[in-house]
């Protein structure tokens, strides 16, 4: 672990167990022309969450469910939509990644009722492995494309698959480089879809590695959500560099400078609030916007008198310094300002948060507790003794794991 660095820790800890009963409750009603009811998993608080962290590949979901009518009920529990087990009880392992857990109960007649939650496995820690999909994890085909993650260095061959135990191989790619942080490869001619990433070593053994989101269009991932009026945009994304004009309400932009992932060009002068924003290519057709509501060919933006320190995305991974801001950035930066770190967080998962001082131990400046209800973006204050560190060290870093850092601002 690094040494003299102002630290951000985001750390993924929870675990969540949750059993299940298959004694038959006094009320179970035992007529086929009832509704399905699934009266239990429930956790220890009892909340009826259906999240489960599973501590690794070879730790099994283990649970069971108790459902009325019993006598004329089926269970199928589908992850990401894949039926992988019937039966009340389950015990299965499954690659490292996060998955959308479904329990289906349906009855002789058809009737059906469902529960959701998540499953998330995590790698071993000398696995080779790279993290949930975020902004980064969308790719085009004929590019070279990447994977962050940590012991890479292992990495022969990525495979991509249609389903998540990689049984067929859709396509088996040899990297064009490799370090201990980063796979680089040229992604295959694919059709648009979701494909299960499986990393094999050079002894052949695969390892799970979440997924990849391809796209044979224009997207827009990061960079749109905001702008600083006449100060430099850039719009991050994939297969931007036939992108010829960028929209703002009415203010049409054609001066711009585009590449396979970026548009850059100067933010119109607009008033502080929420904007609309589209882009073109030159044959006319729209660019895709990657939104938490799907994807969209108009976006909001919104007018920032924010200063840009760095731009992601980069999901974070454990000892990779992959969000590093230089004493040179931080020149500019008054005292007292506000640094504002804007960062994504997988949904019903529990994080920690943490600033320390150069020297990592117990002399912290804040440390808390992060959920879906945490303010985003995070503020702390830029202060002397922040600058002290930034001075002596010469830079800081946000480091962690299960989180994406989008934007580092200050104002």
């Amino acid at each position: 672990m690094k040494t003299n660095k102002f630290w951000l820790l985001a750390a993924l800890t929870a675990t969540f167990v949750l059993t299940g009963c298959e004694k038959q409750e006094p009320f179970d009603t035992q007529t086929e022309d009832d509704a399905p009811l699934i009266l239990k998993p429930y956790n220890e608080s009892g909340t009826g969450s259906f999240t489960y962290n599973l501590a690794s590949p070879e730790t099994p979901l283990l649970d069971s469910v108790t459902v009325t009518p019993s006598a004329y009920t089926t269970v199928n529990w589908y992850l990401d939509n894949q039926l992988v087990h019937t039966g009340n009880r389950i015990e299965m392992c499954f690659p490292a990644g996060s998955y959308e857990l479904l329990i289906e109960a349906v009855t002789t007649a058809g009737k059906r009722t469902t529960r959701s939650g998540s499953v998330t496995v995590q790698p071993n820690a000398t696995d080779p492995y790279s993290g949930a999909p975020a902004a980064g994890r969308h790719m085009v085909p004929g590019e070279v494309n990447a994977l962050d993650g940590v012991n890479l260095g292992q990495v022969a061959e990525v495979d991509l698959t249609g389903d998540l135990f990689g049984e067929k191989v859709l396509q088996a790619i040899t990297p064009s480089s490799v370090t201990d942080t980063r796979v680089e490869f040229v992604l295959p001619e694919m059709e648009d879809g979701t494909y299960y990433v499986r990393i094999k070593d050079a002894s052949g053994k695969r390892y799970g590695a979440d997924k990849i989101q391809v796209h044979n269009t224009a997207v827009a991932l990061a960079g749109y959500e905001t702008l600083v009026p006449g100060e430099e945009w850039v719009i991050t994304g994939a297969k931007l560099s036939d992108v010829a004009s960028v929209t703002v309400d009415e203010i049409v932009i054609t001066e711009l400078v585009a590449t396979s992932a970026s548009v850059t060009l100067t933010a119109p002068d607009v008033e502080v609030g929420e904007h609309t924003i589209s882009m073109k290519n030159a044959d006319g057709s729209d660019v895709l916007f990657i939104t938490e509501e799907g994807a969209v060919t108009q976006a909001k933006t919104v007018v920032s008198a924010e200063t840009t320190l760095w731009t992601g995305p980069v999901a974070l991974d454990w000892n990779a310094d992959l969000v590093n801001i230089t004493a040179a950035q931080m020149a500019d930066v008054p005292v007292g300002s506000t640094i504002l770190v804007y960062f994504e967080i997988p949904e019903a998962e529990y994080h920690n948060l943490r600033i320390t001082t150069p020297q990592w131990g117990d002399d912290l400046v804040a440390q808390f507790d992060v959920t879906g209800e945490t303010p985003n973006p995070f503020t702390f204050t830029y202060d002397d003794r922040c600058k002290g560190i930034v001075e002596t060290v010469g830079s800081w870093s946000i480091v962690g794991f299960g989180e994406t850092i989008n934007k580092i601002t200050y104002k």
